[in-house]
């Protein structure tokens, strides 16, 4: 099953809804990255909030998502943009341990403090970056807390990722639930009751995203305006390398020349590297 965003409006109660489902993407840059059980959920679930930020986007605009932390994860950081492209990384790739359901499930990797960072692509070259110390020391609870605090906008996110001893991240998915212009925060709590229970239970079932949300919200009609798909998509290149070599300036890239004969650069979000051949950098110092 394809992962997806849904994009989607509760009329009566006038409030916007996205349903994210993940499980492949997240697989994906588990395996790039290599990494070990706990790292790996955590990444999923940096991957999910930031599709769900993304989805408030326009178009192909993208949004960072940055956290820091104090405990053995040290951080992540993923990069999504509004038409569905994800990627990212975690600071420790080797976190082994699990932490128990419930309040501190997330504390062996995050440790008793952090913060969260989001920046905004604003579109015509001008972006905007906002940041809250991390409290629950949860994601899924403190991206709830940086809506409240930075955007002051009433909105519940719920994250989840189920497991099993064959596959560590067998289902991943999210859900956001925003108010719309002139609906009271009331009416989102009420919407979001028990959300992060219902989507557990739901994602049971292994659901798509079209059926994982309609399990979510039966009191009413979910009307859909957009069915996106998401998938891990990284935009490295040899271009892009020999573009920022170019930027060092003639004589760096001589002297580069003269004692390696190459450059190479690694991508800290696919691991792949690109290597700048004799050839290449010496195009590079003819054009300069």
């Amino acid at each position: 099953m394809a992962d997806q965003v849904i994009r989607a409006l509760l009329q009566r109660s006038n409030v916007k809804v996205v349903v994210c489902t993940a499980e492949l993407t997240a697989r994906e840059g588990a395996r790039l990255h290599r990494l070990a059980p706990m790292s790996a959920l955590m990444l999923s679930q940096g991957l999910l909030g930031a599709v769900l930020l993304a989805s408030l986007q326009k178009g192909t605009q993208r949004i960072n998502l940055q956290l820091e932390c104090d405990g053995p994860l040290h951080g992540l950081f993923v990069d999504a943009s509004a038409d569905g492209g994800v990627r990212g990384y975690v600071k420790n790739p080797n976190l082994l341990v699990l932490g128990e359901p419930g309040a501190f499930r997330w504390r062996p990797a995050l440790g008793n403090s952090g913060f969260l960072s989001v920046l905004r692509d604003l579109a015509g070259g001008e972006y905007y970056r906002s940041s809250v110390q991390l409290q629950a020391m949860s994601l899924a609870e403190d991206l709830t807390h940086y809506f409240e605090t930075s955007d002051q906008v009433a909105t519940q996110v719920a994250l989840d990722v189920l497991s099993t001893d064959q596959q560590p991240l067998d289902a991943v998915a999210g859900v956001l639930v925003q108010a719309l212009p002139g609906t009271a925060a009331q009416t989102v709590a009420e919407v979001s009751e028990r959300l992060h229970q219902r989507l557990h239970q739901a994602l049971l079932e292994r659901p798509t995203a079209a059926s994982l949300a309609r399990a979510l919200f039966t009191a009413e009609p979910l009307d859909v305006l957009e069915t996106v798909p998401l998938q891990w998509q990284c935009p490295c290149s040899l271009e892009r390398v020999l573009n920022a070599l170019s930027a060092m300036g003639k004589a760096e890239l001589q002297d580069m020349l003269a004692e390696d004969g190459k450059a190479s650069a690694s991508c800290q979000f696919c691991g792949k590297t690109h290597v700048a051949s004799a050839a290449d950098l010496q195009a590079l110092i003819d054009k300069l």
